[in-house]
């Protein structure tokens, strides 16, 4: 399964300097992903919501937010990653963030706690 969610037309948001930002969903084996790129902000909240709620639907035992082209993170999508841990249970859900532009805030705000926080995405796959 592959589908990107950009703007209001079905096309992915381009900004001045020529980064896509947009979410992706695919299956990779049991385990669905959520790749999101760009500015994860009030534009592109709603997108991973919609996504969110379409992975827990198909039930896959483990769903991945892949945070890795993200080079923004606001509140809004600090909101949605907290709303997908809460609303998908059973499901085990994964982000995987590092650096000062993902992992940073999430450690500010003390969403590492909350959240399951994984540096790479085959470490978010693996079934240990």
């Amino acid at each position: 399964m592959f589908e990107t969610e950009g703007s209001e037309t079905g096309q992915p948001q381009e900004d001045a300097g020529g980064a896509v930002d947009g979410v992706r969903l695919e299956t990779l084996g049991e385990a669905l992903v959520l790749r999101v790129a760009g500015a994860l902000d009030l534009a592109l909240a709603p997108k991973l919501r919609h996504l969110v709620d379409r992975a827990r639907r198909l039930a896959p035992s483990v769903l991945v937010i892949d945070l890795t082209e993200v080079r923004f993170l606001a509140s809004a999508g600090m909101a949605e990653l907290v709303r997908a841990q809460r609303s998908t249970a059973p499901m085990a859900v994964r982000v995987v963030a590092t650096g000062r532009i993902t992992l940073r805030p999430l450690e500010l705000t003390r969403l590492t706690d909350e959240l399951v926080i994984v540096p790479t995405l085959s470490a978010a796959l693996d079934p240990a």
